[in-house]
């Protein structure tokens, strides 16, 4: 029973990671100049127990778990967003949307993210969680 007890404990920490936005979250002073950037992670059984970080121009910004995504705005021009086993890099133009699914992969990083099309972005928005 106190196994079992440790196992439930343990599974409840596990889960309680924090995730959202960091100190180092994006701002920009006219969002209306800039590009709007989705990163989404896929709700896949894989890596669920834990927050996946999420990193702008190789600085943590967010963390992420299973089924969640983030936006943010940031200055036209070319960046890298990712996660530390994986980056995608993009040039970005200013009043676009821009979308990013972070997903299990086989390979011995875990996790990659690619860009995928507005209308697969739009789609994954519905399907998954907004945090802050």
């Amino acid at each position: 029973m106190k196994k079992y007890l440790i196992l439930i404990v343990a599974t409840l920490l596990l889960l309680s990671c924090s995730h959202g936005s960091t100190k180092n979250f994006p701002t920009v002073a006219e969002p209306s100049k800039s590009a709007e950037v989705f990163v989404i992670r896929n709700n896949n059984l894989f890596g669920w127990g834990f927050s996946l970080e999420v990193l702008l121009n190789k600085t943590v910004i967010a963390k992420l778990r299973s089924g969640e995504h983030i936006s943010f705005y940031v200055e036209p021009g070319f960046h890298t967003i990712g996660t530390k086993q994986s980056q995608a890099n993009a040039p970005v133009e200013e009043k676009k949307k821009y979308y990013f699914l972070i997903s299990a992969d086989t390979t011995q990083y875990g996790f990659e993210i690619m860009r995928i099309s507005n209308e697969k972005g739009e789609a994954w928005l519905t399907r998954t969680k907004a945090v802050k």
